[in-house]
């Protein structure tokens, strides 16, 4: 009796922690690595000590006021010089983010790729006059918290 119980209160735990698990990490594969040379080249907007690709950033802000499909991404470097990747996906309604660190070397074990649906790209000025701009509105995310995407002192037109 005692050993059904044990597997009866295994599975039980088992399942709990399966059940509670964050399923959205690892759903999307992730990217291969690449320099910031080969991102600039591809169309990726990289910030480093400016922005590189802003034409890019300002065009998918102008498909999402008239509803235009697009697609960006923003890769930005950790100090080690690993990529991370942060691609937005406007369908015409949405915004379908996708958050790939799977290639930082020192992000331990919260590396993999979280995904989100979110409905817009917001800007705001710090105390430096940088504009930063981050993505909100996503539904797996508290309403109040904003996901960043890069910095500029260069405010794009919309």
């Amino acid at each position: 009796m005692k050993k059904v119980n044990l597997l009866i209160l295994s599975v039980l735990l088992l399942a709990g922690v399966w059940g509670c698990s964050d399923n959205k990490v690892n759903s999307v594969p992730k990217s291969e690595p690449y320099t910031s040379e080969k991102a600039i080249s591809r169309g990726d907007i990289v910030s480093f000590e400016k922005v590189y690709n802003l034409d890019k950033f300002e065009q998918f802000i102008t498909n999402l006021s008239s509803k235009k499909a697009d697609n960006i991404r923003v890769t930005s470097y950790t100090d080690e010089g690993d990529p991370i990747f942060k691609d937005l996906k406007f369908d015409g309604n949405v915004i379908s983010y996708s958050y790939d660190t799977s290639n930082d070397a020192f992000g331990g074990s919260n590396t993999g790729v979280r995904t989100d649906t979110c409905s817009e790209v917001t800007s705001k000025k710090n105390t430096q006059g940088e504009i930063i701009y981050s993505i909100s509105g996503c539904t797996n995310n508290d309403s109040e918290i904003d996901y960043y995407l890069f910095r500029t002192k260069k405010a794009t037109q919309s």
